[in-house]
């Protein structure tokens, strides 16, 4: 699927100070996609201001990193606090942008500017399809993107290789009284998980939120695990991972492990965990009383099928994409 002809130059541009589900998709994609254009995996520019800018002031200073750092020729990968600036960096030559979006949620407690600049890009995005590709994690997503805005999108969800998990899987044994309550985060409904852990307690399940950094001052148990295979095992062994949050997610790679690890997902409604949940047969509700109520009563067995999510498949999301790349602006 190389692309013959005169070369692509591919930026990857994002920010933060943790490596997150997010970043590990975004740099999936600039890798898939580099390979897919340039031959190699490695043949994208990576740039990441790694650190967390709050403030006015501080998202200033952002938007003129990422100005300067923006080659105004290149296909751009970039988040959408980042939009407005790239953007405005390719006006100066014939540059194209795959802006990537999780979610969206305006009760999230982002600030009320940072979705408003959103709505206007997108908006914006809608009425010049050959500069701008906006690139979703979730069929629901891109339902949601098109139905509020106008504005077609492209499919590249998480990938993850359920084969190279088996081992982890079937090495693990089920505790039916222990109960993985997902990452802990400024996400989780914090008033939800504390019902939820008392109730659960009077009934003598054990519980822990997964974290891969010590947490100062938890309210809950947390459980921070120095690699991914002890997280993996642990996660494993629980009877279920249960999942309230407060904003409406993308695609929650947590979830997506739990239940490739055989272990079954209780969430809240909304977003693209809900469409991952319904996927493997698992359980949507939003009250503590009720998760009591399901994992009492036993849960259903995962029925998942995991081939539109394996890496292997990678390219054929990448097909719709290369129109886009190619088209002249």
């Amino acid at each position: 699927m190389k692309i013959q002809g005169n070369p692509t130059k591919i930026q990857y541009i994002s920010h933060g100070e943790c490596e997150t589900g997010g970043y590990a998709h975004e740099r999936f994609f600039a890798a898939s996609l580099s390979e897919a254009v340039t031959g190699s995996a490695d043949g994208f520019a990576e740039i990441r201001f790694r650190r967390n800018f709050r403030g006015p002031f501080r998202w200033f200073v952002l938007a003129l990193k990422a100005f300067l750092a923006a080659d105004h020729n290149a296909v751009i990968i970039t988040v959408s606090r980042l939009a407005w600036p790239v953007r405005l960096k390719q006006f100066l030559g014939r540059g194209k942008m795959l802006l990537v979006l999780h979610n969206y949620d305006p009760g999230d407690g982002k600030p009320r500017l940072y979705y408003r600049l959103l709505d206007a890009f997108l908006k914006y995005a809608a009425k010049n399809p050959l500069n701008i590709c906006l690139v979703a994690v979730a069929p629901y997503w891109q339902r949601f993107f098109n139905s509020r805005f106008g504005v077609a999108s492209v499919l590249f969800p998480n990938f993850f290789d359920a084969k190279s998990l088996e081992i982890i899987r079937f090495s693990a044994r089920k505790n039916p009284k222990l109960v993985h309550f997902g990452m802990y985060s400024d996400k989780i409904d914090i008033k939800k998980y504390l019902v939820l852990f008392h109730l659960l307690k009077k009934n003598g399940f054990v519980c822990y939120f997964s974290s891969p950094r010590p947490v100062f001052f938890p309210d809950l148990p947390v459980s921070v695990f120095e690699t991914r295979g002890e997280y993996l095992k642990q996660v494993a062994g629980s009877v279920a991972t249960v999942i309230l949050n407060k904003t409406d997610e993308g695609w929650n790679r947590v979830a997506h492990e739990s239940v490739l690890m055989g272990t079954p997902v209780i969430a809240a409604p909304g977003g693209g965990l809900e469409e991952l949940v319904l996927l493997s047969g698992g359980v949507i509700t939003n009250t503590p009383e009720e998760v009591v109520t399901r994992l009492l009563s036993g849960l259903p067995d995962i029925v998942f099928d995991n081939a539109p999510f394996e890496p292997s498949n990678r390219n054929a999301y990448l097909k719709p994409i290369m129109p886009f790349i190619n088209s002249q602006p």
